[in-house]
């Protein structure tokens, strides 16, 4: 009993002894094949095995596999068996293990253990060993011995296969160091790009534009046309034509058209930049060069552009295309800025011509007030004679009440016609605005989102005022909504309030609500600014 175990220790000593070997071995190792050797002569020595073989098995049979007696008899028909019957595994997989179904008659050379060490895309490593030497079956130990092994072999065979893929991945890598070069320098003409168009000149940005493309993509000739369809104004620049094209609006329109035609995707939206990928259309005008490449843009609606380029004057790569379009991404920004700086500008004229006429009218009011001092001047005089006329009178006459009446009358008529605020006497025909009731317009403001109009005049407003309500007074209706209102929705309802006994504000905003084609306009009269608000007074 004592010699046994002592056998059975050195046993064990002697075949940790062999994985601290073959780890050693297999540290420096780098090939598959070295390492698929070094394997196959550890677990063969180490169990004492008669003979044996060791390969890498894939999706169509062995790929690898050591030179021994047994390499003969692996069969294609024996790894197809030996693919299926792994394959039906599944995702059970993942670490070395023993395939008993596969051993003894099944396996070439009636190997006694078949071990199966998964590797990574769908590639495993077989270990196939012979009966023992010694004659005897191998026990759990031998089992151990070569399963440590298995793990040894599958992870420095999974690290010399991802050494053999970098391998390849750098030959393939420098091969490419030249395209490579080609993109950096590309992508850096989008930086320089940016930095070359610093104005916001229409004309100034697309000469820069085009000639900047042509310059770092090595191309002669390009020609560069933006059409505003609203006003009919053409803008065009080209480069290396030997003759300037002559752009008629027929003309422009047809080229648009055709390069429209030859574009995937049809319905151009603000911003975006299509190629051209047929362009024998583009080919039928006469524009002083075969265009090369194409791309249909539009910048806003009704502003389209087209840029049109000729050939190359090297060899161009796949990746160029898509650099090229992202260039031309990068310039039709550049021309969005200059367009909206050009509409900015506009506006800004036409805000400074509102503002003379503003002035102007500010002037007439403050003439329009001091004649109207004069006027109440003069009716407080009149009306002084008038008093003291009737003191002296010893009897009232009734000629006296329609003098004073009629006196009266024409002093009120003349100071009202003379006041800006005045009351019309007769209400201008206009169209019909409809009435709703608190309760109607509350639940349009609260389901609809009624937009809640106060037409009374500021001080009013500033007295007491709904939370909810914007301030709309009748006689800056157009300043308001010029600078406020412009964006609203035509669809959204509009609740107008605001009346006095004299004056019908509200009817006035919501007329010229109506008149900037706002169709669901409506009033509310006779109620509390606060009642408007969900609350009382």
């Amino acid at each position: 009993m004592t010699v046994q175990t002592e056998g059975d220790a050195d046993r064990v000593r002697y075949q940790f002894q062999i994985l601290f070997d073959t780890a050693a071995e297999l540290s420096g190792a780098r090939y598959p094949h070295r390492i698929l050797e070094a394997f196959l002569l550890s677990a063969q020595g180490g169990v004492g095995a008669r003979g044996g073989f060791a390969a890498v098995l894939g999706q169509d049979g062995f790929q690898l596999m050591t030179r021994s007696s047994l390499s003969k008899s692996l069969t294609p028909e024996y790894a197809r068996v030996l693919r299926e019957h792994l394959d039906a595994l599944g995702e059970e997989r993942k670490s070395s293990f023993f395939v008993p179904s596969l051993q003894g008659e099944l396996c070439p050379g009636k190997c006694e253990l078949l071990l199966v060490c998964p590797l990574d895309d769908g590639r495993d490593g077989v270990l196939g060993l012979e009966e023992s030497l010694a004659g005897r079956p191998y026990d759990e130990n031998d089992r151990q011995l070569v399963a440590g092994l298995g793990t040894l072999f599958q992870t420095s065979l999974r690290f010399s296969l991802y050494a053999t893929r970098v391998e390849l991945l750098n030959a393939e890598l420098t091969k490419q160091n030249d395209t490579l070069d080609r993109q950096i320098y590309h992508l850096s003409a989008l930086r320089d790009l940016s930095g070359e168009i610093l104005r916001v000149d229409m004309a100034e940005v697309m000469s820069t534009f085009l000639l900047t493309l042509l310059g770092h993509f090595s191309r002669p000739q390009g020609l560069l046309v933006l059409h505003d369809r609203s006003s009919g104004q053409i803008h065009e620049i080209s480069s290396g034509l030997p003759v300037k094209p002559e752009l008629t609006d027929e003309k422009v329109e047809r080229l648009f058209f055709l390069c429209l035609a030859g574009v995937r995707e049809k319905h151009l939206q603000p911003l975006q930049v299509e190629p051209v990928e047929d362009m024998s259309g583009a080919m039928g005008i006469e524009l002083g060069f075969t265009p090369d490449r194409g791309y249909l843009f539009m910048l806003r609606e009704n502003l389209y552009g087209v840029l049109l380029l000729g050939q190359s004057l090297g060899p161009t790569v796949p990746a160029e295309d898509g650099l090229l379009q992202a260039f031309v991404s990068q310039g039709v920004l550049h021309l969005k800025n200059a367009d909206s700086f050009r509409t900015i500008m506009a506006l800004n004229d036409d805000l400074a011509r509102q503002n003379e006429e503003l002035r102007r009218t500010i002037d007439e009011l403050t003439r329009a007030r001091d004649q109207i001092s004069m006027l109440e001047a003069a009716g407080r005089r009149i009306a002084g004679i008038v008093h003291s006329k009737a003191l002296s009178l010893t009897r009232v006459r009734l000629v006296d009440f329609f003098l004073i009446i009629a006196l009266s009358l024409g002093m009120a008529l003349a100071f009202n016609a003379q006041n800006p605020r005045g009351i019309p006497l007769i209400e201008a025909p206009g169209p019909e605005v409809p009435f709703v009731t608190l309760k109607q317009a509350l639940a349009l403001i609260e389901k609809e989102d009624a937009l809640l109009v106060d037409a009374r005049p500021r001080e009013f407003f500033e007295r007491e005022h709904a939370q909810r309500a914007v301030n709309v007074p009748a006689q800056l209706f157009d300043l308001v909504y010029m600078m406020q209102m412009t964006a609203e929705d035509p669809e959204r309802p509009i609740v107008v309030f605001g009346r006095s006994v004299s004056r019908r504000y509200d009817l006035t905003v919501a007329t010229k609500f109506l008149g900037r084609d706002h169709e669901r306009v409506y009033i509310v009269k006779d109620v509390p600014p606060l009642a408007l608000d969900g609350g009382t007074q």
